[in-house]
């Protein structure tokens, strides 16, 4: 009954580690983005006090190849969304292509939480099927990115 019982304990953490998918987080196309709005979520509630637009082709870029290269695992949806629910404050970042004043949807996005995780919308460009998240803590990314994109809120 032993033998059965560490049997079935094994498979069960095999099928556990298989149902979740990691990924290297890639951007290959780093060009399309013209426009980054970053927005903080401050217990709960933001403002546009809270909000910046970033047109400098440079750090929006810079701003990418801070995340690219960092493992992530795929979750669903339902699953991002009650991550961000559990959380007070986070920044959010959207890149956007096109005119800065018909920002709608954006075509990548990412939210960086207070404890460091970094929750990316897509896991590419414009497909949202699969969401990511990051399978460690990178707290010291938000404080970059901030410094780097001269973010003071």
């Amino acid at each position: 009954m032993k033998k059965v019982s560490f049997i079935l304990v094994i498979l069960l953490g095999l099928l556990c580690a298989c149902s979740t998918e990691e990924k290297t987080v890639q951007i290959e196309n780093k060009d399309f983005a013209n426009t980054l709005f970053v927005q903080k979520v401050e217990n709960n509630f933001t403002s546009d006090k809270l909000a910046m637009l970033i047109e400098d082709p440079e750090k929006i870029k810079n701003a990418l190849s801070m995340v690219e290269g960092l493992e992530a695992e795929e979750i669903d949806n339902d699953e991002r969304i009650g991550i961000l629910e559990n959380h007070d404050n986070y920044y959010m970042f959207g890149f956007f292509e096109g005119e800065s004043t018909n920002i709608q949807k954006e075509d990548y996005g990412f939210q960086i939480l207070e404890d460091g995780k970094i929750l990316f919308n897509y896991d590419q460009l414009d497909n949202s099927d699969y969401p990511l998240v990051t399978v460690d803590t990178h707290k010291d990314i938000l404080e970059d990115m901030k410094e780097m994109l001269e973010i003071t809120f």
